[in-house]
């Protein structure tokens, strides 16, 4: 990371290592793939939470600019407003050249898609680009107007996947969204946990208290504050809703912002104004497709795979629902000579 970053941590080292707990905040960071297994287990080990804290920083200062973001949402998601602030000075800028070795992203893309919590490619991961691409060819026709992108389909289809990858796109997010892209995990709510939601975002959105330093009170609160955030802080940039299940928590986001969501339900979008444009994303795979998520489940070569995967694939409809270890024994009981 560089030199501003690995400052303000240290900095901050002792404060950090007395309040955090490290386990919640682990979580969030393996889920951006910047923190492994064996670093977790390795902080795990230590036999105090000051330890554990200590731990943490440590590996944290050998990596890069992405995993210090990570923390920082971490730290947010997590409830640590004031250690967040204190390393809020240190937040790296994104970097607009170079790219990735691994997948061809660029460090801006992941800079900025870190900053707004967008999840990572999951580890088994087949990419569907006509899909990407439909719903990229929408999101640039929010460009100019608020508008609304719908992502429907059957639960375990893909949604949210697919809205992950269109936005990992350097010259969407620097043509349409220069003010950055934030993601929200919606799903089913009540009244007081959509509050919640948008207190959070809000949070997030004003990191420095520069307008607020009390949280909104109320959903009609909560809803101007989110709309004077978007225009004055985040303007040009894209709110992602993931996983919704009612039209009326939409009303809580309807303040002409650029929206992308995704909902099991086309008409999620009908009680809600502006443009509106709907992918659907059918709930089976093709059998190719089938058989690649099957191969990558199992970390096996597609042409390897027995001739039992076929009948996998068939009875699962939907691989990338499935379980390694289960498919994986299924494809070893299967293989085995009766």
């Amino acid at each position: 990371m560089d030199a501003k970053a690995r400052n303000c941590l240290l900095q901050h080292k002792e404060a950090l290592e007395r309040d955090i707990k490290t386990s919640y905040l682990m979580d969030h960071m393996i889920s951006d793939r910047v923190l492994s297994l064996s670093e977790e287990e390795k902080i795990r080990d230590q036999p105090t939470q000051k330890k554990r804290a200590s731990m943490l920083i440590r590996v944290l200062l050998e990596k890069d600019n992405t995993s210090y973001i990570s923390f920082y949402n971490a730290l947010l998601h997590e409830g640590y407003k004031d250690l967040a602030f204190l390393l809020q000075d240190g937040i790296p800028h994104p970097s607009y050249n170079g790219k990735d070795a691994v997948d061809g992203v660029t460090s801006y893309v992941k800079t900025v898609l870190c900053e707004g919590g967008v999840p990572q490619r999951p580890l088994v991961f087949v990419t569907r680009k006509k899909l990407v691409k439909s719903i990229q060819e929408k999101l640039y026709k929010l460009n100019s107007e608020p508008g609304w992108v719908t992502v429907y389909g059957m639960a375990g289809c893909g949604k949210s996947v697919l809205a992950a990858e269109a936005v990992r796109d350097h010259s969407l997010l620097e043509t349409c969204f220069p003010g950055g892209v934030h993601w929200v995990s919606v799903g089913k709510q009540d009244k007081s946990g959509l509050l919640m939601k948008l207190q959070n975002l809000c949070t997030r959105l004003d990191q420095d208290g520069a307008f607020s330093q009390r949280l909104p009170l109320n959903l009609e609160e909560a809803k101007d504050r989110l709309r004077f955030l978007m225009l004055r802080k985040c303007p040009r940039s894209l709110l992602i809703l993931d996983d919704i299940w009612d039209s009326w928590v939409l009303k809580a986001f309807d303040s002409h912002h650029q929206i992308l969501l995704t909902s099991r339900d086309k008409s999620v979008t009908d009680s809600v104004m502006g443009p509106k444009y709907v992918i659907p994303v059918e709930s089976g795979l093709r059998k190719e497709k089938g058989l690649e998520i099957l191969a990558l489940f199992v970390n096996m070569k597609k042409t390897d795979l027995p001739e039992q995967a076929h009948s996998i694939v068939r009875e699962c409809k939907v691989v990338e629902r499935g379980h390694r270890r289960i498919l994986t024994d299924l494809l070893h009981q299967w293989n085995q000579p009766q």
